[in-house]
């Protein structure tokens, strides 16, 4: 995939600066041109992109939307290649229910957590939570440009079915190795946490700056009852999610 549309959305939260700077750094790279989108009435948000276009000197847009923001951002990642959107706060903020764009846009959405600060360009060391599920696919071969370069790429499963190679055989890995993505997988079955736990562990391990994985591999109602993965890296994680449904 080649990143040449970027889509992010600003308001007027704390950590909207953060989410913005990630965003234009991101169009920076890739010579790629960034659309900010956010509501009508949110002056002050617009300012603050405007500002930021100028300080990345990147192209750019503004989008207003006057109704529903959701389903506005999700429409108009159909002409996107990615879409930037911040973590859900503790308390309620102007797009509340980023999942509903993940599972809607048919785009890879890079989650900026809301305690994180942008000190400069992310996947140098990126873990990948890996399950060889048609999510978690999409993900890592959206996820390719921004891996590109990266020194620690891992491919991170957790509780792996004996009987299902989900590595095919290191096939996963020579893959990667030819679009110049050095990688090295690891499989680990720790007794009496989830799954999450596991990889958020690993994040803080390896010192990791992005984490790449599906989202919703199960239904989302199926998952918001059992507590799934999504839901759980969308609340917890404290590094940037490049999610893919």
């Amino acid at each position: 995939m080649v990143i040449k549309d970027i889509l992010v959305h600003v308001d007027t939260t704390p950590s909207c600066e953060d989410r913005l700077a990630l965003a234009a750094d991101v169009a920076e790279r890739f010579d790629a041109r960034l659309t900010g989108v956010g509501l009508a009435d949110d002056i002050a948000a617009q300012e603050m992109f405007v500002e930021q276009l100028d300080k990345a000197k990147v192209a750019g847009e503004w989008q207003a939307s006057a109704g529903d923001l959701v389903a506005f951002i999700t429409d108009r990642a159909k002409a996107s290649d990615l879409v930037v959107l911040g973590q859900p706060m503790p308390v309620s903020s102007v797009l509340d229910a980023p999942e509903d764009v993940i599972l809607g846009c048919g785009r890879p959405v890079l989650i900026a957590p809301y305690a994180w600060h942008f000190i400069g360009r992310i996947g140098a060391i990126a873990l990948v939570a890996w399950n060889g599920s048609r999510e978690a696919t999409r993900a890592l071969h959206d996820a390719l440009p921004l891996l590109a370069g990266a020194a620690v790429v891992t491919l991170f499963s957790v509780n792996p079915d004996p009987d299902e190679d989900w590595m095919l055989d290191g096939e996963l890995v020579r893959h990667l190795a030819r679009h110049t993505i050095e990688a090295t997988e690891e499989k680990v079955s720790p007794k009496g946490v989830t799954t999450s736990e596991a990889v958020l562990s690993r994040i803080a391990d390896v010192n990791a700056d992005i984490l790449v994985m599906g989202a919703y591999g199960h239904s989302r109602l199926r998952e918001t009852i059992l507590g799934g993965m999504t839901r759980d890296m969308l609340q917890r994680a404290k590094v940037p999610i490049l999610m893919s449904h």
